[in-house]
C-alpha cells in the first residue's frame, strides 16, 4: 500500500512539473517587479514599477500592469477591464516614502509591499508560509476554465538568507 501511495504521489508531482516547462520569460527591464503566469496559457501578466521621475514612484499609480500575449507573437497589451477588476489589477495604499502596500484584485487578502531598495530598484515582498519572499514571479494552478485557482507557486529570494526560494500556497475555498 505504501508503494502505491508513493507511486501515485510521484506521478501527480511529475504531472504538475511540466506545466511550467517551455513557458517564455518576459524580457527583463529595470522597472520589473514580478510577473504572473498560469497553467491555462503562456500569456504573462507583468508588474513594473511606475516612476514619476528616476527616484520617485508615482503616488497615484505606482504599478503598471500589462499582459504579454504570447499567442499573438509576444505583443504587449494593456489589461482589459475584466482582467483589471477581477484578477490581475492592483489596489494600493501609500505607507511611506516610495513604499506601498498592495493586493491583487483576485486575492485581496494577500498583502504585498512595494519598496525601492538600493540603487532605487523596485522590490516586492510577500509573506508566505512563515517566510518573507522578495518576489520575482508567481505561477497559478487554475482549473480548465480559468475561473478558480487551487494553488500558487511564489518564486523569489528569501528575505533573510537571500537564497532562491519557491513556496507553494494552497488556496482555501
Amino acid at each position: 500500500m505504501k508503494n502505491i501511495i508513493f507511486f501515485v504521489s510521484v506521478m501527480v508531482s511529475l504531472a504538475m512539473c511540466p506545466l511550467q516547462d517551455g513557458y517564455p520569460v518576459p524580457p527583463d527591464c529595470p522597472t520589473r517587479m514580478f510577473y504572473i503566469q498560469h497553467s491555462n496559457s503562456h500569456n504573462t501578466f507583468v508588474y513594473d514599477a511606475n516612476f514619476a521621475s528616476g527616484k520617485i514612484l508615482k503616488e497615484n499609480d505606482p504599478i503598471h500592469v500589462y499582459r504579454i500575449n504570447y499567442n499573438k507573437g509576444g505583443i504587449k497589451e494593456e489589461l482589459t477591464n475584466m482582467q483589471r477588476k477581477m484578477a490581475y489589477g492592483v489596489e494600493f495604499t501609500k505607507t511611506g516614502s516610495n513604499t506601498f502596500d498592495f493586493t491583487l484584485a483576485a486575492y485581496p487578502s494577500k498583502k504585498m509591499t512595494l519598496k525601492l531598495c538600493s540603487q532605487n530598484n523596485p522590490r516586492v515582498s510577500v509573506y508566505i508560509n512563515g517566510k518573507t519572499i522578495h518576489l520575482k514571479r508567481m505561477f497559478l494552478f487554475c482549473n480548465r476554465l480559468g475561473t478558480s485557482v487551487s494553488s500558487i507557486n511564489f518564486y523569489g529570494r528569501d528575505a533573510i538568507s537571500g537564497k532562491e526560494i519557491t513556496e507553494n500556497y494552497a488556496i482555501d475555498d
